[in-house]
């Protein structure tokens, strides 16, 4: 299993010089950089990407704006650094983007029964695992109770008895 993840590593590695190597050489002109970088982060443009769909994925890939990479995407992402840079707040940005496209940019729309469908699992998954977690506690201190020898001043009984008796004959 080794050699064979060890030659598809290889093998990469040969499909990426390759690729590097018949690329376009670098002394040609690069486009002039945009006027606003796109990889500048911005407090809470990722998180207002995450709850927006792109409008060109309604239908299709359902995509948000965080991993579409469509003209119209890009331009949005753009907007919404733009606008936070400049002070406005998330919701108001985000209302602004739903009166202009409608309630179906949302990732998740108001009023939408799933959001406490997973408030509810959450809490009841967490009440699980602290059950589980308590469960294997007191199985170990049991286990560890069971392991200690008895004491050598310990009262003896019948089967004690017999069991001496049993192994001297």
């Amino acid at each position: 299993m080794s050699r064979r993840l060890l030659s598809l590593l290889l093998l990469w590695a040969t499909l990426a010089c390759v690729s590097t190597a018949s690329a376009e050489p670098a002394s040609q002109a690069m486009p002039a950089p945009s006027v606003f970088d796109d990889s500048e982060y911005v407090p809470g443009a990722k998180r207002l990407e995450q709850r927006l769909l792109s409008p060109c994925c309604w239908d299709t890939s359902k995509q948000t704006l965080d991993v579409h990479d469509s003209p119209i995407a890009t331009d949005l992402k753009r907007e919404i650094k733009r606008r936070l840079k400049a002070g406005e707040t998330p919701d108001a940005i985000e209302a602004d983007l739903v009166d202009r496209y409608g309630e179906k940019i949302r990732a998740v729309p108001e009023g939408n029964p799933l959001k406490g469908f997973a408030l509810i699992l959450s809490i009841i998954g967490g009440a699980a695992l602290f059950g589980l977690g308590f469960m294997l506690y007191s199985w170990q201190k049991r286990a560890k109770a069971e392991r200690k020898p008895p004491p050598p001043d310990a009262p003896r009984d019948e089967w004690d008895d017999a069991l001496d008796r049993e192994l001297a004959d």
